[in-house]
């Protein structure tokens, strides 16, 4: 069982979070959902109050925990590794998931041969090097890295670091496997298997997910509506609440 919090009433939405976070990053997005819809938020396994998984897991088993906990179907809306959870969800058990949401994710995180425009893969190499040395100092090093370029980068930090100290600190073991899910994972191929209808927000300013990459997953999707936020960062959803409730809540009622 993971750890979720449930708020409204209406059509489902769950809500998941980033690497190193928890639920509670989406306290503001899911206040004002929750007045039209019922607004489910987890903690993934080992992050927050979710206790870590016997034997670990894997990208596919994070989609199926994730699943056996939620409603269905429901809407999906995913930041960073939480889209891609939420796009293996999707591929794996389509009736689960009936309108992909993405927030500054990608199907495949770092530079390959055939992917040029993606982070570089050194970046994640070099966090998952110091995860087991100093994995406080490297969350916190992956936070500021999350909010540099933004706007309000100050103020945002502060805020992402209050929302990450209210609940227990993800289990080490949790994070250098999400760190190897970013790594390796690839659903590029799988791409054409999605069937419903999909959302893609980034950020102008992101440093982790180049507005190239942007650009190249949504070549990759045609059909989804691609909304890329001015002067935002990794984390548009803090950084420009009120721009993201508003393109976030028009995707969903043109359905």
């Amino acid at each position: 069982m993971i750890y979720q919090e449930q708020q409204g009433q209406g059509a489902d939405i769950v809500l998941i979070h980033g690497w190193g976070m928890h639920g509670g990053i989406w306290a503001a997005v899911a206040e004002r959902l929750a007045q039209r819809y019922r607004v489910t938020r987890v903690d993934l396994p080992g992050h927050g109050n979710s206790p870590m998984p016997a034997g670990g897991f894997d990208l596919p088993r994070l989609a199926r925990m994730v699943m056996d906990d939620v409603p269905q179907p429901a809407t999906w809306v995913g930041w960073s590794l939480g889209g891609m959870v939420a796009m293996q969800a999707a591929i794996q058990q389509p009736q689960a998931v009936n309108t992909l949401v993405t927030v500054a994710s990608l199907p495949q995180f770092v530079r390959g041969d055939d992917w040029p425009d993606a982070m570089p893969r050194g970046t994640l190499s070099g966090f998952a090097d110091h995860l087991q040395e100093n994995y406080p100092a490297t969350l916190k090093r992956f936070l500021a890295l999350q909010v540099r370029g933004t706007e309000n980068e100050r103020e945002l930090l502060r805020l992402i670091q209050q929302q990450v100290a209210s609940r227990p600190q993800p289990a080490p073991e949790a994070l250098r496997l999400g760190l190897e899910i970013l790594r390796t994972s690839n659903l590029r191929p799988q791409l054409n298997q999605l069937n419903c209808p999909c959302h893609l927000f980034f950020g102008e300013r992101d440093m982790l997910v180049p507005i190239k990459a942007a650009r190249a997953m949504h070549t990759l999707l045609p059909q989804a509506r691609c909304r890329t936020i001015a002067g935002a960062g990794h984390a548009p959803f803090l950084s420009h609440l009120e721009i993201f409730l508003s393109e976030l809540e028009f995707s969903l009622s043109q359905q």
